[in-house]
């Protein structure tokens, strides 16, 4: 503790010392806030040093306002999404990781649940994302520890000198699904601000082919003549979310920016019925709701070759789970949970340019998670636990470019959970752009090779969960370690009439003290250190943009990972037969395409995604139906006209999704929806 306090104040000191004797940089009377705009355009950023990063951008955030989070990250990147089914949770394996290894961030502060360790991005609407970027493996490092798989970063952007705007889109779809977005934004050279709305709903009562169950024919001597499987509604799947976002950004005179950020979600959500499950829908009651409030603030200033920045956060979460019976109208209660949880937040950071070719930062962040869980189930009533805990991260960081083909980076991380040190988390990055790039190529040409390597340390501490539930935690958990080496190569290749970019990568990562669920002999489930990892594999990306005559235009998109996630731990007894294999819910394969054909006023996309198998045992056992999901593909497409006028723009989306109504499953027992419609209208009104 007192070498964070020493640090802190020493920083402090720095900036205040540069500040007075620094001059403010203005460049035609606008600044600019973040040092990647001061950056030499010759030059590649030295901030992304070595570093595995895939960006959305808010083209691909913003094509379908039904979309969360979690389908974009299905459509337009590596990443698994292991998804319950339609508007239920749906979490982020990233490399083959669990889960808890994946640290999301939204506007600088982490979201991830103090008590889960983890982020539902199925309740995270993409229309109040403007840019994500997803970092791979060792480089989650730049922006914190914990992403032993990777971590996303989330930001809203400002819109200065926009002037008024304002959005509606409705949406109307299959299965009694309705979308609302709307959007009002001002901007001007000083203030920029954007008031953003979304309310889906749906009865979510798609059928489907139940293959879990099985309905016999009886002939008139008791003999079964035909069998069959039944055509079944799902059952408990509606769901109600609201969502509201505002954000106000101020440029402040001497090159000084401020920045507020609300984020207030509400969601009600029936949870599915399994396809295994004969009960009636009428006689239960199962329902999940969410209350959550997410807050920024931000300062930033940037003068002569110094950025500095502090932001404060806070979130609330209110998450209940009511699970009970209705019989002669008396209703029993089964189970009942309520948890509630407080996150507080507070980080300064700052970035020092010596010289052109070295980079300094300094980074300190501190969060306060209070936690208090209440369970009311057959094996626990009352409280779980009422606690809080402090966690401090400390990042020191320097980037080097001693020649102009060749950039290096070294980051030494410092966290602490309560009194709790882990390691000191070094990591080290390297760049070296190839002889026959020639990036500074007149007319509109160009092309770019880099190659990019990276090792790193890295140590994620145990959720609240993980330590203190009642009945199963476990308070003697050791912190999970890994170690990860990334390399690879980046291209960019620009013509008059066409642009092709993208990357290929490989890494190797070993994970130790893996902190695994089991059942015990009492009858419920614990969390145990039993694990460890390899984790090794492939990432590929390439993107193209062809323009054509005539006003055509065509895009494509494509993304393959090829993840083996490896079991290497001891046996746990005789039986145990999972050494050697892959864990469970982790595909080896996943690919994506996306495509766009556009002309005038005309849009066509189409989509394609796969996953290959995936085990439920650890073991791998295939000799049962229930032991592996299928493969399957998933095709959805859609098409959009635009419509121009002088005061009023307008638009007209119509989609279907999965195209060929493809019977899958992404969770055992957790029928998906087959083919369904959507349409959108969107309404613009033009303002000066």
């Amino acid at each position: 503790m007192r070498r964070l306090i020493a640090f802190f104040t020493t920083l402090l000191g720095i900036v205040q010392w540069s500040m007075v004797n620094a001059q403010s940089s203005m460049v035609n009377g606008q600044r600019s806030m973040d040092l990647d705009e001061v950056q030499v355009t010759a030059h590649r950023r030295l901030v992304d040093t070595g570093v595995q990063k895939t960006v959305l951008d808010t083209a691909i955030l913003h094509q379908n306002v039904a979309l969360s989070m979690s389908d974009i990250l299905t459509q337009h990147s590596t990443l698994f999404i292991k998804s319950y089914g339609r508007a239920t949770e749906s979490t982020a394996e990233f490399r083959g990781t669990s889960p808890s290894h994946t640290q999301v961030l939204w506007n600088g502060m982490k979201i991830n649940s103090p008590m889960l360790g983890t982020v539902d991005f199925s309740i995270i609407p993409a229309y109040f994302v403007d840019q994500a970027n997803l970092l791979h493996g060792a480089s989650s490092l730049t922006l914190t520890g914990g992403g032993l798989g990777g971590a996303v970063d989330m930001h809203t952007l400002p819109l200065f000198g926009q002037g008024y705007a304002l959005q509606y889109i409705q949406g109307i779809g299959s299965f009694g699904t309705y979308d609302q977005f709307l959007r009002f934004t001002y901007g001007n050279d000083r203030w920029s601000s954007s008031t953003r709305l979304v309310y889906s709903t749906s009865d979510n009562d798609f059928k489907y082919t139940n293959y879990d169950k099985k309905v016999d024919i009886f002939d008139e001597m008791g003999n079964i003549v035909q069998s069959y499987h039944p055509t079944e509604r799902n059952k408990s799947g509606y769901f109600d979310d609201v969502h509201v976002l505002q954000d106000v950004y101020y440029n402040a005179p001497k090159n000084n920016r401020l920045g507020a950020m609300l984020w207030y979600s509400y969601s009600l959500r029936g949870l599915p019925f399994l396809s295994v499950d004969y009960k009636d829908n009428t006689d239960f009651s199962n329902e999940h709701k969410r209350n959550s409030i997410r807050s920024v603030l931000s300062w930033d200033k940037t003068f002569n070759r110094w950025n500095m920045g502090v932001r404060g956060g806070y979130m609330w979460q209110d998450i209940r789970y009511d699970y009970s019976t209705s019989r002669e109208h008396v209703s029993t209660d089964i189970t009942h949970s309520k948890s509630v949880s407080k996150q507080t937040y507070v980080q300064t950071d700052a970035d020092w340019m010596p010289r052109d070719n070295w980079l300094l930062t300094a980074d300190l962040s501190l969060y306060y998670n209070h936690v208090r869980s209440e369970d009311k189930s057959p094996f626990h009533i009352g409280d779980n636990y009422n606690l809080g805990r402090m966690e401090y991260n400390l990042s020191l960081s320097a980037k080097w470019r001693p020649i102009e083909s060749l950039s290096l980076s070294a980051i030494l991380r410092e966290e602490c959970y309560k009194r709790d040190f882990v390691p000191i988390i070094p990591a080290l990055f390297l760049e070296y752009r190839l002889p026959f790039s020639s990036p500074s190529l007149g007319g509109g040409r160009g092309r770019s090779f880099v190659l990019k390597a990276s090792i790193a340390r890295n140590y994620r501490y145990p959720s609240m969960d993980d330590l203190y539930f009642k009945p199963g935690g476990n308070p003697n958990l050791r912190p999970e370690k890994g170690f990860t080496y990334d390399g690879g190569l980046e291209f960019s290749v620009q013509r008059k009439r066409y642009t092709l970019k993208g990357n290929l990568s490989a890494f190797d990562s070993h994970i130790t003290d893996w902190i695994l669920w089991t059942p015990n002999a009492k009858g419920y489930w614990q969390p145990s250190n039993l694990k460890k990892v390899h984790n090794y594999g492939t990432e590929m990306m390439a993107s193209a943009e062809v323009r054509m005559k005539h006003q055509w235009r065509l895009t494509l998109t494509g993304n393959y990972a090829y993840t083996p996630s490896i079991n290497k731990s001891e046996h746990m007894d005789g039986n145990d037969a999972s050494y050697g294999k892959q864990l469970v819910y982790v595909p080896r394969h996943s690919a994506n395409l996306s495509g766009g054909l556009s002309w005038r006023t005309w849009t066509l996309r189409y989509q394609w995604t796969h996953y290959s198998e995936r085990f439920t045992t650890t073991s791998n056992e295939v000799s049962y139906i229930t032991g592996r999901l299928k493969p399957y593909y998933m095709n959805d497409i859609s098409l959009e006209k635009t419509f121009q006028w002088r005061h009023f723009h307008a638009s007209v989306k119509a989609v279907v999704n999965n195209l060929f109504d493809s019977e899958y499953v992404t969770v055992l027992s957790r029928p998906m929806a087959g083919r369904n419609f959507e349409i959108f209208l969107e309404l613009k009104p033009l303002w000066k």
